[in-house]
């Protein structure tokens, strides 16, 4: 076995393929070194992974380092209480009893916008929305409203409108020449004659009311001096002959000096 030759490790356990063989005398001794390099191998693939490195300074991570850290580290503060459970490795953040006092409230204390003042950032109210300021109003546009319109801009738009239909309301009812070309039988008077009766030479026949009747006109009509009629003066503006017959009782004045006769016919 004389002739049997090993290559020998370096300080970390490798092989320098460049280095001359040594010789192995003994066999047995060969062997040796052969098992001793297989250790050597092998110990060095186990040194990759940290379960086989020893702990220096940079310390392992576990679970009780880090809670005697954090044990370490918590301090409770004013209402909390901090309870540390070794054997568990637990840390347990808890307040102590109810909030002191929130807006004058103790105890449980829920609160509302009832209980809270109002600041710069006023609530709403009814009052407030009808007092706004329409700032900003336009009444060019006549339109519809739609859906999508502001407050600010629907108001302009219904107030072009009414402003359009009362100029158009007020031409059509200051229009007297009979603008829907309603006819008298669509009013109720399909039976009155197209007359106008304010001009008495319009009416050929008929009772024409006194009111028509001008003033040269009498009620008795236009004829005098017969029965039931009245009486006109002659030209000379004396009494028509008539019969005087039941002229009685009459009142003669006394004479002023003068004679007085009396004429009657028989």
């Amino acid at each position: 076995m004389s002739n049997k030759k090993i290559s020998q490790l370096d300080s970390i356990g490798t092989i320098d393929v460049n280095q001359d063989s040594i010789p192995i005398v003994d066999y047995s001794e060969n062997v040796t070194k052969r098992t001793n390099l297989a250790n050597i191998g092998q110990r060095v693939l186990e040194a990759s992974s940290t379960t086989n490195l020893a702990e220096g300074t940079n310390l392992y991570f576990t679970n009780t380092r880090v809670y005697t850290k954090a044990k370490a580290a918590f301090k409770a503060g004013s209402n909390t209480s901090i309870t540390f459970d070794d054997a568990l490795q637990t840390i347990t953040i808890a307040s102590q009893g109810n909030v002191q006092s929130v807006n004058t409230k103790t105890g449980a204390v829920v609160l509302t916008t009832t209980d809270i003042s109002e600041g710069t950032n006023e609530y709403f109210t009814a009052a407030r929305v009808r007092a706004v300021v329409l700032t900003g109003l336009s009444l060019a546009t006549n339109a519809v409203i739609s859906a999508t319109d502001t407050v600010l801009s629907a108001f302009g738009k219904l107030q072009a409108q009414i402003t359009a239909n009362l100029s158009t309301l007020t031409s059509h009812t200051s229009n007297t020449s009979n603008p829907h070309a309603t006819t008298k039988a669509q009013g109720g008077l399909g039976n009155v004659a197209d007359v106008d009766t304010t001009n008495a030479s319009n009416i050929a026949s008929g009772t024409l009311a006194d009111a028509r009747l001008t003033s040269a006109v009498t009620k008795q009509g236009n004829t005098f001096n017969g029965a039931s009629q009245l009486v006109q003066l002659d030209a000379s503006a004396k009494l028509p002959a008539v019969d005087g017959s039941n002229l009685t009782n009459l009142n003669i004045p006394p004479s002023t000096g003068g004679d007085l006769y009396l004429f009657y016919n028989y």
